[in-house]
């Protein structure tokens, strides 16, 4: 095995499965560039819990960066051509994708009051259209 960062974009939503132990994993297929010889597909597998929350924020076409321990082979295509397999357990996922924010609460609205009593720093000041 081969500790890796791989980095590319998301091809369908992340999944969530549940494992024979009742805990929870994530599961996802990324496009990765291959420079001039275009794009390959690399599975991903996360199951620590930090990953498995980040993954499942993202959606179809985010950028991601997903480091962990890389498993390489070869397939057979359908027409019959050779093509690298790419299987990455994740232990660390990033994306230039937002996180959801939590939306804030709105603030107490509170009634005017005039002058020290509101907090004025401008009270007993000389209006300068009076002047």
């Amino acid at each position: 095995m081969i500790r890796a960062l791989v980095t590319g974009e998301l091809r369908a939503d992340p999944q969530q499965r549940t494992g024979k132990n009742g805990k929870p994993f994530a599961l996802a297929r990324l496009s990765v560039p291959m420079g001039d010889e275009g794009r390959v597909s690399c599975s991903l597998i996360a199951f620590e819990a930090e990953a498995v929350a980040r993954l499942l924020q993202l959606r179809t076409g985010a950028s991601v960066a997903a480091a962990g321990t890389l498993k390489v082979g070869i397939f057979t295509g359908n027409d019959g051509t050779a093509r690298p397999s790419l299987d990455l357990v994740a232990d660390e996922i990033a994306s230039t994708t937002p996180r959801p924010k939590k939306p804030k609460p709105a603030p107490a609205h509170r009634a005017h009051q005039g002058g020290a009593a509101a907090g004025d720093p401008f009270e007993g000041d000389v209006s300068w259209m009076e002047a």
